[in-house]
């Protein structure tokens, strides 16, 4: 049976959010992680961000997570 395509939520969910902001685990340093992004950021009643999709898509280019430097960094590991 093949799968039923559901259109995106008009939100990000929270595993999306989640997805982002890792390995930050409470709700306010992901509102101000998403706030440094450039992304607007509402709050849900339990205090965890909010976040409209179009909008995400919009500001990072549809780029889920996003980029993080990998070169020119400490190389941490056995040599």
């Amino acid at each position: 049976m093949a799968e039923s395509s559901r259109p995106a939520p008009p939100d990000l969910t929270r595993a999306e959010i989640d997805e982002i902001c890792h390995p930050l685990v409470q709700n306010a340093a992901k509102v101000r992680f998403l706030q440094g992004l450039g992304v607007k950021v509402e709050r849900r009643p339990d205090g965890s961000p909010l976040v409209s999709r179009e909008h995400y898509v919009k500001v990072r280019g549809g780029a889920l997570a996003p980029e993080v430097a990998t070169e020119g960094g400490p190389v941490w590991g056995v040599h």
